[in-house]
């Protein structure tokens, strides 16, 4: 019974999130635009009317939680070189398109003054104390959802703070081709999860994603551009879409808004 209370309680937390339509989350920030995962990309997606921010977390071999995507630093200083095992100092070197690598605590600071939410990645297990205990700190647990395609690391976060609602990433090929029924709702209840995020490749996603939304779930689907694509997605009852262009989205949704 309290593990279906606690459950509740964070559907209901994640519910405060919702807007009347379909959620703008800008993936890494307005990444089309300002390099990925900067503080640059985060303050464009505001500017551009997103709802959320997504962006990933890892920490650095001195405990620094920073705001990161690749395993190693290869793509931005051609060194393949773990992040986890870089200083913050040696992070803070990197060129990423101009912008320097924020901390996690520097976009929570951004996501509390500007009051846009946060859909938080957790890209490693092994952090999900220190991620849940920094988001308190910073006063943004009520507008943060974490997501992760570990089953570790969100139940780090189940064990750190069960309120905290949290959100299951999956890949295309994770839908197996004699699915049943009702996959992939077992699931996503074993994992506590208030929330579904699918890739809009996912085979059969049009008849996934109504009945999971009709199981509890919230279902934000990964990494759309394609305005049509948004378009249907967004008919079809996405309650978040994440893309690159929160612009582009959110003229889609202003359309719709306009049509009915």
């Amino acid at each position: 019974m309290r593990k279906y209370r606690c459950r509740c309680l964070m559907k209901a937390q994640y519910k405060e999130m919702e807007t009347t339509m379909t959620r703008v989350i800008a993936h890494r920030g307005a990444s089309a635009y300002a390099p990925e995962n900067t503080l640059a990309a985060f303050i464009l997606a505001v500017e551009q009317e997103a709802n959320m921010v997504e962006l990933d977390v890892q920490r650095t071999a001195d405990g620094a939680l920073v705001v990161f995507h690749d395993a190693t630093t290869q793509r931005w200083n051609g060194q393949p070189r773990p992040v986890a095992e870089c200083s913050l100092t040696d992070l803070r070197t990197l060129d990423i398109g101009g912008e320097r690598i924020a901390l996690l605590a520097e976009v929570c600071a951004l996501a509390r003054e500007r009051g846009i939410g946060m859909n938080v990645e957790i890209k490693a297990a092994g952090i999900g104390a220190e991620v849940a205990r920094l988001l308190h700190e910073e006063k943004v647990t009520d507008r943060t959802l974490i997501s992760s395609f570990l089953p570790d690391a969100l139940g780090e976060i189940a064990r750190a703070d069960s309120r905290l609602p949290r959100g299951v990433l999956m890949g295309a090929r994770a839908c197996p081709a004699d699915a049943p029924e009702d996959w992939p709702i077992p699931a996503l209840r074993e994992a506590g999860a208030a929330a579904w995020h699918p890739p809009h490749q996912m085979p059969l996603l049009a008849q996934l994603l109504p009945r999971v939304r009709a199981a509890g779930f919230q279902v934000n689907v990964w990494t759309v551009n394609d305005p049509a694509l948004m378009r249907e997605l967004a008919l079809l009852g996405a309650d978040g879409i994440i893309t690159d262009k929160p612009d582009v989205l959110r003229g889609v949704l202003d359309e719709i808004t306009r049509e009915e």
